[in-house]
């Protein structure tokens, strides 16, 4: 076996991995309000594109305010990702699809969302890591619903 070509596909898991782990950091960021480290996950000048192109944005910081006036601190979510389709391109750039299932619950307005979409994500490799250039997702469903007083009560 080549060194050159076993260091490459190693190099390929290696680059596969910290995209799984931007990705599930993106999550985390989103659901608790980590605001300042969403913006690192960004390249400068990354675009956005959700549900399917109604929710568009440019740059790392449109993106974060977009999300972070969105996602007041009323508004529990939970955005689950599974699967990771991830596609290296090259040495610096890269593709993610995601399947994701999404639960937001208002705590003022009682409104509760569930719902499925799919994530289309690019990646660019910067001197400080895998970042994402794109992002954005198309949805399969969603599901808006009141809760009820019983559930008002359980909700902290």
């Amino acid at each position: 076996m080549d060194m050159t070509d076993l260091e490459q596909r190693i190099q390929r898991l290696e680059d596969i991995e910290a995209i799984r782990s931007l990705q599930s950091r993106y999550q985390r960021c989103v659901d608790f309000h980590e605001w300042d480290t969403l913006r690192e996950i960004f390249t400068p000048d990354a675009e956005s594109c959700y549900d399917s192109g109604k929710m568009s944005y440019k740059g790392a910081d449109s993106i974060v305010a977009f999300l972070s006036k969105s996602l007041t601190k009323r508004i529990k979510s939970s955005h689950l990702i599974h699967g990771g389709e991830i596609e290296i391109k090259d040495s610096t750039h890269a593709t993610g699809i995601w399947y994701l299932e999404d639960f937001l619950l208002h705590r003022t307005f009682l409104v509760k969302l569930h719902g499925t979409a799919v994530y289309s994500v690019g990646y660019t490799k910067t001197e400080q890591g895998w970042r994402i250039s794109r992002i954005g997702y198309k949805r399969g469903y969603h599901y808006l619903g009141l809760r009820g007083l019983i559930n008002c009560l359980t909700l902290r």
